[in-house]
Parts: structure tokens; C-alpha cells; sequence
């Protein structure tokens, strides 16, 4: 049961300003929330129409980011929808408009201004609806989900000897550039996957993240989601684009090849190169992604690697079964529910050899030298 909502409105020049917040009195008696284990954000109905001119303030404490639908919406050529947090703001016309619907990228932080502009000169009357946002949940909040293991399942084997991104941006630059190329995936504005640029406009994830273009519409992908020091805390704010279209996708193989609305949003960021090899036992391997959704880690090493290997992540089966017979490799890289859809890399190539998917400690990843054979085709790469 959530607690009631309170809409104000006050003056503020000629502009009118209404804020849509949760009570801090009734937010204190309401109970605890449950969530579930593949759940980044909460969808928050709101139902709230715009008038042209008025500015809404959506604010939810301790939100980590607010992610606005609309609904109803009718623009003109002239007229737009904007959504401002602090520090960043996105202005959508009516390209931006499905039917009658609307997406917003999140903006960062608990509080998201949205207005409704109208221009009479395009013959238009501008409409739309706040009809629900999404709020990204918080550090307790996502603490407080069910197991990782029920939204992967991936596994965590021994303790977590992943690190923060930032962790590599001196001791292993190279490592540190390949996680550039890897985001994490908002998926229905609720759920989470990892994905990573395969090529010009070119993303992977895994197919059970999402498989068809209805829902590659939904997803936002975002690049450079990661602390800024080794030692967590503040968050760099990322690169934000919209799913688009999916170009080939495969169940046993567990892969989606899509393509991302705003390509030069993005295109200055590395493409990881894909083996066309088998891997061998004994390869050394990483594997940089967004565990629970959070800010990117890379697994390197593991604790529960035999003495005498440096305890880096290395391949155990080179030909494990997975969704089809020797489809998979294996490793002890720890991974959690949202490592789904993260490069396995080769630490001597730099090439990724696995699209991770599966736990069990071993882990598990498709084969990319049988998805490359697929999805070959639709590669671009640029000389």
C-alpha cells in the first residue's frame, strides 16, 4: 500500500509550478516495500495532465532517478515536451511520439521538472498526460530485494572479488577502456540487463533480457554508469540513448543484436571486437558489467581460482553445456543477477569469447564463436 499523494501548485512569475510528491509523515507509517530480485526501479502511478506553460515537479525521496511516461500526447512541429533534473535536461518533440505515447530517459536524482510547450503558430493544440513515472530504487532499497539468484540466476562464487570500474583506471587502463563499451540496460522502466557495443550501432545483450523491438523501445541504455572512485560512492552521470530495433536474436543461444535511437549519443565509445575462435581451458578471462543493476564492476580474479593461477578468472570448460549441447564456456568470475548480457574478454586478445548468461559456480557464457557465425551478417565495422 503506498502512501497518498499530495499535489500543490504555486506561482512562480508567469509560470505555475505543481509538485507531485510522496508525504514525508505517510511515507514514515507506510510498510516496508518488497521488491522483486530483477527489479531496479518501481513504476508510481500519476495521472496528471499538462497544461501548456505549467511546470510539474515530480519528486520522490530518495529516488535514484526519475524516469517520466506520458500518455494522450499531441504535439505540432513547434511544440515539446521537456524533462529537467539537476544538472540535465531533454527536450522531446513530436518525432519522439509513439502513437500517442512518450518515454522519457531518467534524469538522476529524486526530482524531475516536466513541462508542456505550445506553439500556436504550427496549427496544433499541444496535449498530454504525466500518466506514471518510474523511480530507480536506493541503496536500502535494492539491498532489501529477494536473492540476486532468483533474478538470473548468476552466482557469486566464494566472496565477491569484483571491483569497481575505477578500480582499473590506473593499475590496468586497457581493461578500464573495455568497460566503456558496456552499459547498463533499464528494461520496462523496472528491470535490469547488461549490454556492450559489438559494432557502428551495434549492441548485445542476452535474449532472455529482452527479443523483440516493442521492447528494445522500452530499454535505456546507459554508458559510463559507474563510480568515480575505487572505493564507491559518487556516481558519474552516464550517457543516456534509447533502444531501437532488433536486428537478430536466439534463444539457445541466448543473444539479442540490436540498434540504439541515437547512435551519435554514442559512437565516440569503443567497440569490443568479437573472437571467431573456440576458447581453450586455462584462458584468462574478466568480465565487466552491472551486477543488481549497479554501477559497473569487473571480475578479474576470484577466490575461488586454484592456488597457482593468480587467482585470475580463467576458463574452466571450453565447451559447456548450456541452452544447446556445448554451447557454453565456463569461469568462476563472480556475477549477480544484471551481469546478464556483460563480455566475457580474453585478457591476452582484448576479444570478447562469451556473452554471459547462466550461474552455478562455474558461471556460464554463450559461446561468441557461434553467435559471431549468426550474427556476422549484421556487423558493421568501421575501417
Amino acid at each position: 500500500m503506498h502512501p497518498s499523494r499530495i499535489l500543490s501548485a504555486a506561482a512562480a512569475g508567469v509560470v505555475a509550478a505543481a509538485m507531485l510528491a510522496w508525504g514525508p509523515q505517510a511515507a514514515a507509517q507506510a510498510p516496508e516495500p518488497q521488491y522483486r530480485a530483477d527489479q531496479i526501479a518501481q513504476v508510481e502511478h500519476a495521472d496528471v495532465d499538462l497544461e501548456a506553460g505549467e511546470a510539474r515537479t515530480v519528486a520522490h525521496p530518495g529516488a535514484a532517478f526519475i524516469k517520466a511516461r506520458f500518455d494522450r500526447v499531441r504535439l505540432g512541429e513547434r511544440d515539446a515536451i521537456t524533462v529537467t533534473g539537476p544538472g540535465e535536461s531533454r527536450t522531446y518533440g513530436a518525432d519522439d511520439v509513439d502513437g500517442e505515447g512518450l518515454r522519457a530517459l531518467s534524469v538522476e536524482g529524486d526530482t524531475a521538472e516536466v513541462t508542456l510547450h505550445d506553439d500556436p503558430a504550427d496549427g496544433t493544440a499541444a496535449t498530454a498526460r504525466l500518466v506514471s513515472y518510474s523511480r530507480g530504487l536506493n541503496e536500502t532499497e535494492l539491498d532489501s530485494r529477494p536473492s540476486a539468484w532468483e533474478a538470473g540466476p548468476e552466482s557469486v562464487c566464494g566472496r565477491d572479488d569484483s571491483k569497481h570500474a575505477a578500480c582499473y583506471r590506473e593499475n590496468d587502463p586497457a581493461i578500464y577502456e573495455t568497460g566503456r563499451a558496456v552499459a547498463r540496460l533499464i528494461i520496462d522502466d523496472e528491470s535490469y540487463c547488461t549490454g556492450w557495443i559489438a559494432g557502428k550501432n551495434r549492441l548485445l545483450t542476452n535474449n532472455h533480457c529482452f527479443s523483440t523491438d516493442e521492447r528494445a523501445a522500452k530499454v535505456e541504455v546507459q554508458f559510463g554508469y559507474e563510480c568515480l572512485e575505487c572505493g564507491g560512492g559518487e556516481i558519474a552521470e552516464p550517457i543516456k540513448v534509447t533502444g531501437e530495433e532488433v536486428l537478430a536474436t536466439d534463444r539457445t543461444y541466448d543473444y539479442t543484436l540490436f540498434t540504439v535511437e541515437d547512435w551519435s549519443a554514442i559512437e565516440h565509445l569503443p567497440r569490443l571486437p568479437i573472437s571467431t575462435r573456440p576458447v581453450q581451458a586455462g584462458d584468462k578471462v574478466y568480465i565487466p558489467g552491472h551486477p543488481a543493476g549497479k554501477p559497473m564492476r569487473i571480475a578479474a580474479t576470484s577466490s575461488s581460482e586454484p592456488d597457482g593461477t593468480g587467482r585470475q578468472c580463467q576458463v574452466h570448460d571450453p565447451e559447456a553445456d548450456g541452452r544447446g549441447w556445448n554451447s557454453d564456456l565456463s569461469y568462476l568470475c563472480d556475477t549477480e543477477g544484471g551481469s546478464s548480457g556483460s563480455p566475457v574478454i580474453d585478457r591476452a586478445t582484448g576479444e570478447v569469447v562469451g556473452l554471459h548468461h547462466f550461474g552455478g559456480c562455474p558461471n556460464q557464457a554463450v559461446r561468441m564463436d557461434l553467435v559471431y557465425r549468426m550474427i556476422s551478417p549484421y556487423l558493421v565495422y568501421e575501417g
